[in-house]
């Protein structure tokens, strides 16, 4: 039996309904080939999720592979692409994780970057930290012709944090991707993470709390994706969009 667990996306976003189980199907079904292909960290949707995106929630489950388990949600919101990716790009102005802290490493125009990141825990739990690789997939991208962006993240060199936090572990898993492309006037976001984080934790407890919040993470997500234009305006430095084109200052 398949582990599927939803909620449904706020009151503000859901008074768009949402396509048909069937029209999120298709467009899925003509991306699938390039993704199992092209994709950073290859993905597949099957037909309960579709049937949750249609009725207005997140769909999200567990993924099984050798070593951690991957965590995976998946919606469809009427925000456009561009305030979706402007909401995951944007990640200085805002905060999913209460106990996380970022130091941008090194950024390139197209949207490349490394974060080194802190994990604090409450004692007797020893922090986590990590270097992540952030980027971009722009074969993806040209092999669909624009209709499907993906973000991904893998862990990096620790030497590129010049002074990292000497009682911290160091996380031994982080990888995920978003997936993005539009379905009638809206967005699919697919979002999956593996991660691992050492020490005497279980990966077990680890993805179990990658799948417990996901949903909370892809409804803010949306939600600020509505209200971006609040944000995205006057002397913002102009963010690109996965084709590397500047998205205009609302």
């Amino acid at each position: 039996m398949l582990s599927i667990l939803a909620i449904t996306i706020s009151t503000a976003l859901a008074k768009t309904p949402a396509p048909s189980a069937e029209a999120l199907k298709n467009r899925w079904s003509s991306l699938q080939p390039t993704v199992n292909t092209a994709a950073v960290f290859p993905i597949e949707l099957i037909e309960d999720d579709f049937d949750l995106m249609a009725r207005g929630k997140v769909a999200k489950r567990r993924i099984r592979e050798s070593g951690p388990d991957r965590a995976m949600g998946a919606m469809w919101t009427p925000a456009e692409r561009d305030r979706v990716w402007i909401a995951i790009l944007d990640d200085v102005h805002d905060k999913l994780v209460s106990s996380l802290t970022e130091q941008r490493l090194g950024q390139s125009e197209d949207g490349h970057k490394l974060l080194y990141q802190h994990l604090s825990f409450p004692w007797p739990i020893q922090d986590r930290q990590l270097v992540v690789e952030i980027k971009n997939n722009q074969q993806i991208v040209e092999e669909t012709s624009g209709v499907l962006w993906e973000r991904s993240w893998d862990l990096a060199n620790p030497d590129h944090m010049p002074n990292p936090a000497e009682d911290a572990v160091w996380v031994p898993v982080a990888t995920g991707s978003w997936l993005l492309f539009p379905v009638e006037g809206g967005t699919v976001v697919v979002y999956h993470v593996r991660s691992a984080i050492g020490g005497r934790i279980p990966d077990e407890v680890v993805t179990r709390w990658a799948l417990a919040t996901v949903d909370e993470m892809m409804i803010h997500i949306a939600e600020r994706a509505v209200n971006i234009s609040d944000h995205y305006t006057g002397k913002h430095e102009t963010i690109l969009n996965c084709k590397k084109e500047p998205i205009p200052l609302f």
